[in-house]
């Protein structure tokens, strides 16, 4: 299933870089780009394999799952945060028509949530390659190394905005505060480390 959902991402992200939001070309021309385009991304999801394999779903078998789902989509972001006691998938991505909003459980890839809106304005600065930025585990470690010792992290967002791709990682740190680190998602480079924020005391 992993192949085949890696197969769809790759395709899927060429496709609306290459066609769908640069004019208004029609299905026979993006099924022209797909039919040149197969050879190049079937390579690449031979090489985007994940490398550590586990129960829970990795990043880029949810966001293939979001371009399965929608033809001809892009994705906007992506979340893995916390949600009444476990962690969620939730993300979101344009069509030319559409916006969407999915969520979707961590370990079956079955979306529970999905929500349609209007069409989005300036979809190309506001979409991004999921092979093209780096791993969520890799965030995290960036993140935690750059909020010092005590830190662990707890969630994540990915997200595209004016061009640029970013993570903001969730780091609580001695079990007392709570900071954001924001990164440039293509090369781990930390842009931003927020305030601590200080948590509240736990009862007895």
């Amino acid at each position: 299933m992993n192949k085949k959902i890696i197969f769809r991402l790759t395709l899927g992200a060429f496709l609306l870089g290459s066609t769908a939001f640069g004019v208004a070309g029609t299905a026979s021309a993006a099924d022209a780009t797909a039919t040149s385009a197969t050879a190049a991304t079937a390579t690449a999801a031979t090489t985007a394999t994940t490398e550590h394999k586990s129960m829970v779903l990795s990043m880029r078998d949810v966001a293939g799952i979001f371009l399965a789902k929608y033809p001809n989509s892009a994705v906007h972001s992506i979340s893995l945060q916390p949600e009444n006691g476990k962690f969620a998938y939730k993300v979101s991505g344009y069509t030319v028509r559409n916006t969407y909003n999915i969520s979707v459980d961590v370990i079956t890839g079955k979306i529970t949530k999905e929500e349609v809106d209007g069409r989005e304005k300036d979809i190309p600065s506001k979409i991004f390659n999921p092979l093209a930025v780096i791993d969520p585990h890799k965030a995290e470690q960036i993140a935690v190394a750059a909020a010092g010792d005590g830190s662990i992290a707890k969630g994540w967002s990915l997200e595209a905005d004016k061009g640029a791709v970013k993570y903001t990682v969730t780091v609580y740190r001695n079990n007392t505060e709570k900071l954001y680190i924001i990164m440039d998602a293509v090369n781990g480079n930390v842009v931003k480390k927020s305030l601590p924020e200080k948590l509240p005391l736990e009862e007895d």
